[in-house]
């Protein structure tokens, strides 16, 4: 049963949790392009990484979706300085995954809003995504609250 989802900033208490939907969010990506294939065995790295994010609030924003004690989802942005553009700042959501059996129920809103709210109080005007181009269910999610496509990395193995 699904209670009442509480969003907060990502502690490093979180940290295991966060991976294992970091873990499931990658493996999904894996499913859409064989370049984005998840490497095995850097669980220490994924969790030091963590530990630097969660330190560093200046440049990151991580929330996440909490049932009870329960992680349920998460979302992490990177702060970006656009030396070129104005607005000046943006927060570039790199990381963003809800539980299965919480998706459709609000959640990934209740994320996104508390992202928009901590990033206008730090005059940051700017909210940007970064997912496979093959995620279509992503795009469609953006698209359906005003995102629009900004821009594309073409990438080949050499």
């Amino acid at each position: 049963m699904i209670g009442l989802v509480n969003i907060r900033l990502m502690e490093k208490k979180d940290i295991d949790g966060v991976m294992e939907q970091l873990l499931r969010l990658k493996h999904l990506n894996e499913e859409f392009d064989p370049l984005l294939k998840v490497s095995i065995g850097n669980e220490k790295e994924i969790s030091e990484k963590l530990g630097r994010i969660i330190d560093d609030r200046e440049n990151h924003i991580g929330l996440v979706a909490e049932d009870g004690k329960r992680l349920v989802g998460m979302i992490m942005s990177d702060v970006i300085f656009r030396i070129y553009y104005d607005p000046k700042y943006e927060a570039r959501i790199r990381e963003f995954y809800v539980i299965p059996e919480y998706r459709g129920k609000g959640v990934g809103m209740k994320l996104l809003e508390k992202l928009r709210e901590l990033a206008s109080e730090r005059n940051i005007k700017m909210i940007t995504a970064e997912f496979p181009s093959l995620n279509l269910l992503a795009s469609k999610f953006y698209e359906s609250i005003d995102f629009k496509e900004l821009i594309k990395i073409y990438s080949k193995i050499n």
